[in-house]
């Protein structure tokens, strides 16, 4: 009797060992090994994706030998490496995708740089076609002016005064550059001009300064033309250095005929020295200027009557501040009050026709 019962329990013990169900990670894994983020872990994670398999292989084994505890610990390790599979194989398509995408971004920013160069291109053309249409404008002989009222005579004299200055300075930026073969002439010219304005006349010579801002500056043109010629014109300079003026703060760069102009205002304190704001910016400036030793430069003194803080003394200042800052060649003209830019009739004009002009004499347009 003893026996049989022992039997019994044996055999009851060997069929409940034999029919066991495996644990219910089992499944999960099975699950996630058919999900399509871990078939598609076959090709983008390969290494870790046959790892999570040699596990999954040993969680069975480890079952079918009737060690559930490791065939548990095997399964658990073996979901893990899926999972890890799945999340590196997500990574590999992200940065397949941003491979992707920068090498589009470079194409992009390719082609937008070679629009910028071809606009800077035509606008650099564009504004040489319309520097040449003014000097031939210019050019064009004058209808002499008629007799005019006191007022209108009155007029025209401050607007000889002021075209005269700046047919002046025209032809001082064209000796900065080079020698031209009638600039002495125009430069004579031009004196006998001042001397006729000093005189006070009852009619304006408006003609004859209008003749004279014209000639200077088709000299200036000529010799920028002849430089051309010499070798290969540097089109970016003048964008390099506005880009350089511009970049710094409270300077507000512009070009004119002349090249590019920095208008600085408040310069000199009461006791007439430097203010200090005013010559951190004259040695960015004059830093510049070092940087850029193809501009000559030009310091223009303007006042705005008797009593001011400008005028020949201030523009040494002002010269001698960019010279200390590295500037190369630094020239100083004075046109003491023939430029205003405010009615010198208002009380508050003085602040807007004191300043200094610093001009960077560009040797290409």
């Amino acid at each position: 009797m003893k026996r049989r019962i022992a039997w019994t329990l044996s055999a009851a013990a060997a069929i409940a060992c034999a029919v066991a169900p495996p644990p219910r990670i089992f499944s999960q894994v099975n699950a996630a090994r058919s999900s399509p983020s871990v078939v598609q872990s076959k090709s983008l994670a390969p290494q870790v994706f046959l790892r999570a398999e040699g596990l999954r292989s040993k969680a069975e084994q480890a079952h079918a030998d009737g060690k559930v505890g490791a065939a548990q610990v095997f399964a658990e390790h073996a979901l893990a490496a899926y999972e890890h599979a799945v999340v590196l194989s997500r990574l590999a398509t992200a940065e397949a995708r941003l491979a992707k995408s920068s090498l589009e971004l470079e194409r992009v920013e390719s082609e937008h740089a070679k629009v910028d160069e071809r606009q800077l291109r035509v606008a650099a053309e564009a504004e040489s076609l319309e520097l040449r249409v003014r000097v031939a404008q210019d050019a064009i002989p004058l209808v002499p002016s008629g007799p005019a009222s006191p007022e209108r005579e009155q007029a025209r004299m401050a607007a000889a005064r002021a075209l005269a200055s700046q047919a002046k300075l025209l032809c001082a930026a064209t000796r900065l550059l080079g020698s031209a073969p009638a600039l002495t002439e125009a430069e004579k010219e031009l004196g006998a001009l001042e001397a006729e304005l000093a005189g006070a006349p009852k009619i304006a010579p408006i003609d004859a300064a209008v003749r004279a801002r014209s000639q200077c500056l088709k000299l200036l043109t000529g010799v920028r033309r002849s430089k051309a010629t010499q070798g290969p014109a540097d089109a970016d300079a003048a964008d390099a250095l506005l880009s350089a003026l511009s970049n710094t703060k409270r300077l507000y760069p512009f070009r004119d005929d002349r090249g590019v102009v920095v208008t600085l205002r408040s310069v000199l304190a009461k006791d007439g020295s430097v203010r200090a704001d005013a010559a951190e910016l004259l040695t960015t400036l004059g830093n510049v200027a070092k940087a850029h030793p193809s501009f000559p430069v030009m310091v223009v003194a303007h006042s705005a009557g008797p009593g001011g803080r400008g005028g020949e003394a201030g523009g040494k200042k002002v010269t001698d501040a960019l010279k200390a800052a590295g500037a190369g060649q630094v020239e100083l003209h004075n046109v003491e009050a023939r430029q205003p830019v405010a009615d010198p009739k208002r009380s508050d004009s003085r602040a807007q026709n004191e300043r200094f002009e610093v001009v960077f004499v560009a040797p290409r347009w």
